[in-house]
């Protein structure tokens, strides 16, 4: 064979496993599981952040993003943090998450929650938490060395860390529309990486053996993991710092045994059982957890404001909310503030709903009038203007653009539709229909019936 044939002969394949390579990520993207509000969402808005804005970083299990607010954060102490975390991430994954966020940011401060640590490493290596770990993680030598630290070896399991579409092939029967969506929207994270919920742990959670006599028994190859992170956090001047928060099962001994790892290496350590314990900070078990291991958003917010005073004491971070310019962090608040309840939901009639939202160009209205002279009438407000007025006499149909989305206004026989991104809207028992489309949240914000 000539050197020419066999040059062109390396390339052709070289080209193959290139296009293959490329197909296999392309699926996987479509067919992989996504986990909405845990680590796909978290990983991919940590990647949406602008390059070197993060001044704090959480790192660690479901424990750090159900804990730590950073709106909170932000809010009483112009902290910019985000919550860089996974469910059940194994401390060689915390080690992952650490590299990756640190090749975009430069953050200040470091806190990892040190829920896992005291894990058993074969235990905690489900896998449940590595497919939650390393989901949407971009490929990288870090990440194929992490994945050789899970697994043990390189073989068939091992491969569909790598490329997922081989791990959830059978999922082609039940992909919906976010599936072939997802990856071309908008990564935003507007909790910055935060579980919210107000869900209330159906049992009060038993913090009251925190005094409880044991021994606890932490792994060389977990302290190891530790190691590295400090020394990751050396090489690139930045603060690290250990905390944990409050849950069943964590006791004196658990504190005592990291309070020893953290002072023979000279780092700060927060415990906030021990802290409940002392009388320090107030929670309330009945209503605070969401489950025996989770805060929900009223404890939550208990802890990070503790947390916050904490840092500002210890750490120098700079206050963001003196920025001259608007950030992230401003937008997110608003998007949470929009979340809430609003005056607007409690007005008694169609005309005071209006009159209310009519100045807020980020809201869209679709207003419909079902008993207008024996019609319908749909009115569209966007911009604070009337953008549509329609009174249907006859069967048809108008297409919108809101905001993001795809308003459809529709009349077929005695069938009127309003549908939102394929989605029906109209509510039909009362006179008055009014649709709240919120440009900010992207979505439906609320859809009220008036008589009047």
């Amino acid at each position: 064979m000539s050197r020419r044939a066999m040059v062109s002969r390396i390339l052709s394949i070289a080209v193959f496993f290139l296009f293959a390579g490329l197909v296999l990520a392309v699926m996987g993207k479509i067919i992989c599981a996504k986990f909405i509000g845990d680590s796909t969402t978290i990983v991919d808005g940590f990647y949406a952040e602008r390059k070197n804005d993060i001044d704090l970083v959480v790192i660690g299990s479901s424990n750090s993003f159900c804990t730590v607010d950073p709106l909170v954060l932000y809010e009483e102490y112009g902290i910019a943090a985000y919550d860089f975390g996974s469910s059940s991430q194994p401390m060689n994954i915390s080690v992952l998450y650490l590299k990756e966020a640190l090749k975009t940011q430069k953050p200040k401060v470091v806190a990892l929650e040190m829920n896992m640590m005291m894990s058993d490493c074969a235990a905690s290596r489900g896998e449940a938490g590595l497919r939650w770990g390393f989901t949407n993680i971009p490929l990288s030598v870090d990440k194929l060395k992490c994945i050789y630290q899970s697994v043990g070896e390189v073989n068939a399991e091992y491969v569909t860390y790598v490329f997922p579409v081989f791990r959830y092939h059978s999922r082609w029967k039940e992909l919906s529309k976010i599936d072939y969506t997802y990856f071309c929207q908008d990564k935003t994270n507007y909790t910055k990486g935060y579980l919210e919920t107000q869900a209330v742990s159906e049992e009060t959670v038993n913090l009251a053996d925190y005094h409880s006599e044991g021994e606890a028994g932490i792994e060389e190859v977990n302290i190891a993991y530790l190691d590295e992170m400090l020394q990751l956090c050396q090489q690139n001047n930045v603060e690290l710092m250990l905390f944990k928060s409050p849950r069943e099962n964590w006791y004196q001994y658990d504190t005592e045994a990291v309070r020893e790892l953290a002072d023979m290496r000279g780092l700060k350590f927060v415990d906030f059982n021990e802290l409940y314990s002392d009388g320090k900070i107030e929670l309330d078990p009945a209503a605070d957890f969401r489950d025996a291991q989770h805060l929900n958003d009223f404890g939550a917010r208990k802890v990070t404001s503790y947390l916050g005073g904490y840092i500002r004491e210890n750490y120098e971070l700079p206050d963001r909310r003196n920025e001259a310019q608007p950030n992230s962090w401003d937008a997110a608040c608003v998007y949470r503030q929009r979340k809430g309840w609003q005056e607007y939901m409690a007005a008694k009639t169609a005309r005071e709903c209006i009159e209310l939202l009519q100045e807020d160009k980020d809201y869209v209205l679709i207003v419909t009038d079902a008993q207008n002279g024996g019609g319908v009438r749909q009115w569209v407000y966007q911009d604070c203007t009337v953008a549509l007025d329609l009174k249907w006499q006859e069967d048809g149909i108008r297409h919108m653009k809101i905001g993001e989305s795809e308003l459809v206004l529709s009349k077929l026989g005695p069938l009127q539709q309003i549908l939102i991104d394929g989605v029906e809207q109209y509510q039909t028992q009362t006179r008055w229909n009014i649709i709240v489309y919120d440009k900010i949240l992207g979505n439906v914000a609320a859809n009220l019936v008036f008589d009047d």
